[in-house]
């Protein structure tokens, strides 16, 4: 129904900028002192009590704006189907934090012994960090990787050396030429069979030194072969004419992340791939209104909305709201007989209904769905 689509730009304004951002230290036994966190909850954890959110981690937090940038664009980019919970990793010392331990002797010497605590960082992650979000709020097992320079070249170790702590990754300017092309040698010999499931990677890339492009085209090379198509999701975009260093994060933040939410939220195969998944492991209770909301977000995606509305129907013959939704998108794809024929199941399952609900409910439903044929069969 469009009260929903209505209900979604009412509260738009509030989904934006409404926000709960907490700042925490975890203690971490592999760096033997407090790793500081943000952790940023959308409002939909407050006022949807029983719902779960995905997890977005965020490298170099520590910068603030890299934090607020990604929980910022992801509002903006969801349409209410997916509010998430963000989770900001601070650094005190990027390239220790981030650069696994380096092969060659020269590469130590370029960056000062400042590298090489990669597995510790990573470690850290996956034994510690992880298990405290999903214990301390309600997530789901759906987790996403964003990271910059040498925080998208860590995030890439990640997928190496733990194919399936995350599931989605956003690596923005990596840099792939550290330590003499380490990560190329690494995913050469990496067999994607290790990773569960089909991972999405956005790569991207900005103005940068020669050996940067060289490594980073290598990279791609391998990410387009036949043994990673099967279990990786990739797309690459170039900024390099437009954006700096510097300048490249927000522009592919917005980018990686539309990218990403398109090809999970917005394509329904991948959706209802999705959706089916996390009900078998139990990781949510799918209903009817969840389905409904998500086909209006795909709105201006009609034949998306339509497909995700012809399943919630076959798992739940019995909601009335969904037949009305399904005739309202038929109708304003102009596909006239098929909303016709929906607004007509409406009115035999409302008649099947009417001695199981008041008699107010039933007259205001019944003149509703009059209205829509009435006003179908004029135009």
């Amino acid at each position: 129904m469009k009260r929903l689509i209505l209900l979604l730009l009412a509260t738009l304004p509030t989904l934006v900028f409404s926000q709960k951002i907490d700042t925490l230290s975890l203690v971490s036994k592999q760096f033997d002192q407090p790793r500081k966190l943000l952790i940023y909850l959308p409002e939909a954890y407050e006022y949807q009590p029983q719902r779960k959110f995905e997890v977005v981690y965020v490298f170099d937090a520590q910068a603030r704006q890299y934090f607020d940038c990604i929980h910022s664009t992801i509002n903006f980019l969801n349409a209410g189907i997916c509010p998430m919970i963000v989770v900001g990793v601070i650094s005190e010392n990027r390239n220790k934090d981030f650069l696994p331990k380096n092969e060659n002797e020269q590469t130590m010497k370029q960056y000062g012994g400042n590298l090489g605590d990669a597995d510790k960082l990573l470690s850290f992650v996956s034994n510690d960090l992880v298990s405290y979000i999903d214990k301390t709020y309600r997530t789901l097992p759906t987790r996403i990787a964003i990271g910059h320079s040498n925080g998208a070249t860590f995030i890439s170790y990640c997928l190496l050396q733990e194919p399936n702590l995350f599931d989605a990754y956003l690596a923005i300017s990596p840099n792939y030429a550290y330590d003499n092309e380490l990560l190329i040698k690494l995913f050469s010999k990496f067999n994607p069979e290790q990773m569960t499931g089909t991972k999405f990677f956005y790569q991207c890339n900005s103005n940068e030194d020669a050996d940067w492009v060289v490594a980073r085209n290598k990279m791609i090379s391998l990410f387009n072969d036949d043994k990673f198509k099967k279990k990786l999701h990739f797309e690459n975009q170039n900024f390099a004419e437009t954006e700096t260093h510097m300048t490249v994060f927000p522009i592919a933040s917005f980018y990686g992340l539309k990218s990403y939410l398109n090809y999970q939220f917005f394509n329904a195969d991948n959706l209802i791939e999705y959706y089916s998944h996390l009900q078998k492991q139990s990781s949510i209770t799918l209903t009817a209104d969840m389905i409904n909301n998500a086909a209006y977000g795909n709105w201006d995606k009609k034949e998306n909305a339509i497909k995700l509305l012809r399943w919630a129907i076959s798992l739940f013959p019995d909601d009335l709201n969904l037949y009305d939704s399904l005739g309202e998108m038929y109708q304003n794809d102009g596909q006239k007989n098929e909303a016709m024929k929906y607004y007509k199941l409406f009115q035999s399952k409302l008649a099947e209904r009417k001695d199981k609900i008041s008699q107010q409910e039933y007259e205001k439903l019944k003149l509703g769905i009059e209205d829509r044929i009435i006003y179908l069969k004029a135009h």
